[in-house]
């Protein structure tokens, strides 16, 4: 997480309801490669990266580690196999792929999310959930709302959700905080 976006300590929330209880919750500032070395998974919260953590989280991928990114910083674009379309979808809606793992069981209906999403076109990702401008309209060039990237020889993967998950379950459950008070 970052002190610049409280929604990315609410994936200790959602983590804890799943069940996960022994996890390492830290700001970015904190983190070096003997941190990472210690983990096999990282969950990065929508954040602004400098480019010594992206070459950090890059080696650690390629090194077997596995990444899932909320709509993440474009200079790991590349490591998540995306290319940036250099557009952003407010308030949209996602469409799981249940065909194939790891969408199936999931619902096979569009499902709203709160909150602005990247628009990426994939550069080798496995899309996961593409973005719908509305409930029933594909946005053009099947946009990615989730991704999965095989990385490296040594069996890493980077995951990318293009809008920020926490921001958008705060916004379903809790409504906008910009109106607290009204």
């Amino acid at each position: 997480s970052s002190s610049t976006n409280p929604f990315g300590r609410y994936y200790n929330e959602i983590l804890r309801n799943e069940g996960f209880n022994i996890f390492l919750s830290t700001d970015i500032s904190s983190i070096t490669t003997t941190i990472l070395d210690a983990y096999y998974v990282v969950i990065l919260g929508e954040l602004s990266l400098t480019p010594g953590q992206v070459t950090m989280l890059s080696d650690w991928v390629n090194a077997g580690g596995n990444l899932i990114a909320m709509r993440p910083d474009k200079q790991l674009a590349g490591l998540l196999g995306l290319s940036d379309a250099s557009a952003t979808l407010d308030d949209g809606y996602l469409l799981v792929d249940t065909s194939t793992q790891p969408g199936s069981g999931i619902v096979s209906e569009t499902m709203q999310y709160h909150g602005t999403a990247d628009l990426y076109n994939t550069a080798g990702a496995n899309t996961v959930a593409t973005l719908y401008s509305n409930a029933a309209t594909p946005v053009p060039g099947n946009a990615p709302a989730v991704t999965l990237n095989d990385v490296g020889a040594n069996g890493g993967q980077a995951a990318a959700f293009t809008y920020d998950l926490a921001r958008s379950i705060v916004y379903t459950r809790q409504g906008n905080p910009a109106w607290e008070g009204e």
